[in-house]
């Protein structure tokens, strides 16, 4: 698997190979919210410094089926985590869509991405991260789409 940098796209990665029966899967640490609360602190100092730092610290509600509650999972990728985490991000949604999926018996959920439309070979994998919820010191968006927001989603952790 090659991962490179490219001109127009220099803090994104582009997977020449992608397997989805193996590289689907999101792998990171499970943190609790004020653990996520304290990295994204710590991220954030760390951004100010790292020109080319960018953490993957990846928050997913799961609305439970009464509709009344969510769950709150905070993965983190940063410093532990699998070709996932390269996954980049597209203000069109991308062509991958990403899914919270238990297996029999567990609590603890996996996160799963399902292409969205067919995927050509080489092409970019991309999602959406979220609504753009305005922080000042937000990362810049590359997407390049013609709904591109000009900076990426995040919000306060």
């Amino acid at each position: 698997m090659l991962l490179q940098y490219t001109d127009t796209h220099p803090h994104c990665k582009f997977l020449e190979h992608f397997d989805p029966k193996t590289d689907n899967i999101v792998a990171g640490e499970f943190l609790t919210t004020s653990e996520a609360q304290e990295r994204q602190i710590m991220y954030d100092r760390l951004r100010k410094t790292r020109k080319n730092f960018v953490p993957s610290l990846l928050v997913i509600r799961e609305h439970l089926p009464s509709g009344n509650m969510c769950i709150r999972w905070n993965i983190d990728a940063t410093r532990v985590g699998n070709v996932a985490r390269f996954v980049n991000h597209s203000c069109d949604g991308g062509n991958l869509q990403p899914c919270l999926v238990r297996l029999t018996g567990s609590i603890i959920p996996r996160v799963v991405f399902f292409a969205r439309l067919d995927i050509l070979d080489e092409e970019e994998l991309t999602f959406s991260y979220g609504e753009s919820i305005g922080r000042s010191d937000a990362h810049p968006c590359f997407c390049g789409t013609s709904s591109c927001k000009g900076v990426l989603p995040s919000e306060d952790t």
